[in-house]
């Protein structure tokens, strides 16, 4: 039998005429298919890394406030320090010589607390809180809280008053002419002063008391005493003699 080589080779030239050619325009088009893609897959890419470092600056943020806030709740003070907030509730944190001779620290405790509870239930609801109570070395630490400036005169016998300039005068407190200015963050030398324009519309607190005070806003005005100017919220009280059983009614003015 003979085979019809031509034909057999008749039928590849046959098969190889059917294959789909690939022209110039079709690898261009493949080509600028594949290069969208890899730009699409590129900024997915970027969008992704952005979202993602985003959302990890948003928690270092929120871990960093919350860290910030656990520390500073948790510091004490260093002196007996009175912290006036804004809705009106006084912070004492007091810093007293401890004796342990005299008597321990669950006694000073217990002390501490039949104080306050007695005064609750004058008052008829719990108005004072004991947050803290520390000893260490020869110093104690207390923290309590008070539900007003009122609540605080009545416990402790100082005087502290708080309210607008407005009230104030209405409530009969006098403003005598002399006060130092915050200046640049100092205490400039007391001079005359106008209460009724100066002070118009401020905030005022009014303290009997050698101790630190922090008010929820900025200081503008010190009445004229032996006053210390530490921050732009905070003063401390002291006398020029050291002798801590004398005490000056100190007004101070401060805007919120």
């Amino acid at each position: 039998m003979t085979v019809n080589k031509s034909g057999i080779g008749g039928m590849r030239s046959r098969n190889n005429a059917t294959r789909p050619r690939q022209g110039v325009a079709a690898k261009e088009l493949q080509a600028a298919r594949r290069k969208k893609r890899q730009r699409e897959v590129m900024r997915n890419r970027i969008i992704f890394g952005a979202g993602v470092l985003a959302v990890l600056v948003l928690i270092i943020f929120f871990i960093t406030k919350l860290i910030g806030f656990i520390l500073g709740s948790g510091k004490s003070a260093d002196t007996s320090t009175l912290t006036l907030l804004d809705d009106g509730q006084i912070v004492f944190e007091e810093v007293v010589d401890f004796d342990t001779d005299t008597y321990s620290k669950s006694e000073l405790k217990a002390y501490t607390k039949e104080l306050i509870d007695s005064f609750n239930e004058t008052y008829g609801s719990d108005v004072i809180s004991l947050d803290k109570l520390s000893v260490k070395g020869d110093k104690a630490y207390i923290k309590t809280t008070y539900k007003d400036a009122d609540c605080y005169s009545s416990f402790t016998s100082y005087e502290v008053y708080s309210a607008s300039y407005e009230d104030a005068t209405a409530a009969g407190y006098e403003f005598g002419q002399l006060y130092s200015a915050v200046n640049e963050d100092s205490l400039a030398e007391a001079s005359v002063v106008n209460a009724d324009t100066a002070f118009a519309g401020s905030q005022v607190l009014v303290v009997n008391e050698n101790i630190t005070v922090v008010v929820p806003g900025t200081i503008t005005y010190v009445s004229n005493a032996d006053v210390s100017l530490d921050a732009s919220n905070t003063v401390t009280i002291s006398q020029a003699d050291g002798n801590e059983d004398a005490t000056d009614l100190v007004y101070i003015i401060y805007s919120k």
